[in-house]
């Protein structure tokens, strides 16, 4: 027996209101984004800083996009986005201290600016690798750097710092900043993830799906994708051109690099690694994070023998950085001053600090 059919003129009816509210709901968020009093910055021109645009090979040959603004003189401090970012994730940062510190800042392979990678690697090794070429390249010799990693960031200082002992580590490190991040167990945690109550197996199988997926996402924001971003990755006090903004960079990362990346972030196990971070280091985390839960920073600041503080934020999500950007700036300067007072690696380690 047929189905019966709403009459065409019902169809049209039904489809003319749908789209008169996404043009509404549209022209609203679009008003509210040019309204926020943060947009300006988050559209500044990063070549206004100065500095310079370099191509770093990294070991396989994959090209790697890096910025380096400051004084050539100041400390240096790195930079390392997350995952479905891009170097002007830092871009608060970069304003606020182009003035007085040399930051490097690069786009992990595939992301960004940098190419893909020349042989699919998207593994937490090719990360790793990858910063300790742009280290090679960047950071004076005899000098220390700064090393700030965000989400994936973090993971790949961990992994980076995993491959070396303390000694060399304290020779090439001043001191190191871990945003919003997990190195471990990040399905079992997740908030977003429907995975809970299946048994670990499935959760664990499920999880690695739903990271590694290669979903096609539209090309430009949408009032759905926006929400979704926010609900995701931000909180409901993160601000609409914030919002707008992550919204567009986790858009314009290719499907491929998106899941690969996706399906690494899934399987990493790093909390040995940070063992060797005998360097004064900060962990920092937002209560409403639901990629990478505060457990997280709780169980990090356990592993780390120079922990200088462990910092929560109410009302921050996963995006430190943006959301709560002077409190992540100030966070920086931080590390640099007690990395400037931290000793080196022929300089006997005192006892290991507890968090502030």
């Amino acid at each position: 027996m047929a189905r019966p059919r709403l009459p065409r003129p019902l169809l049209a009816a039904a489809a003319a209101t749908a789209g008169g509210a996404w043009y509404a709901t549209f022209r609203r968020d679009r008003d509210r984004i040019r309204r926020d009093p943060i947009r300006p910055a988050l559209r500044r021109d990063l070549a206004e800083l100065g500095g310079e645009t370099l191509g770093v090979p990294a070991g396989d040959g994959t090209r790697l996009r890096v910025r380096v603004v400051g004084p050539q003189d100041a400390p240096t401090v790195v930079l390392v986005h997350g995952w479905t970012c891009a170097l002007e994730f830092w871009t608060l940062q970069l304003q606020a201290l182009a003035g007085e510190l040399r930051i490097v800042a690069y786009d992990l392979r595939g992301h960004g600016g940098s190419a893909p990678s020349s042989g699919g690697d998207y593994s937490i090794d090719a990360y790793a690798d990858d910063l300790e070429r742009v280290l090679r390249a960047t950071v004076p010799e005899g000098r220390r750097a700064t090393l700030v990693g965000h989400s994936l960031g973090a993971m790949t200082i961990a992994a980076w710092a995993g491959d070396r002992d303390a000694a060399e580590i304290r020779e090439r490190v001043a001191a190191v900043g871990l945003l919003s991040t997990g190195l471990g167990d990040l399905i079992s945690s997740s908030l977003i993830l429907p995975t809970h109550g299946l048994g670990d197996r499935i959760e664990q199988e499920l999880g690695q799906l739903v990271l590694g997926a290669a979903a096609p996402l539209p090309k430009r924001s949408t009032p759905i994708s926006s929400r979704v971003v926010r609900y995701v990755a931000l909180c409901g006090a993160a601000s609409p051109a914030t919002v707008a903004f992550c919204d567009r960079m986790v858009l314009s990362c290719p499907r491929d690099v998106r899941a690969n990346t996706g399906s690494t972030i899934s399987r990493v196990e790093l909390h040995e690694g940070l063992r060797s971070l005998e360097v004064p280091t900060i962990v920092l985390g937002g209560r409403r994070d639901r990629l990478t839960p505060p457990v997280h920073t709780e169980r990090m600041a356990e592993h780390l023998p120079q922990l200088l503080d462990l910092v929560l934020l109410d009302d921050v999500g996963h995006m430190a950085p943006l959301e709560a950007p002077e409190v992540t700036t100030d966070l920086i300067r931080r590390l640099v001053a007690a990395g400037d007072a931290a000793p080196s690696a022929a300089t006997p380690l005192a006892a290991p600090a507890t968090a502030g």
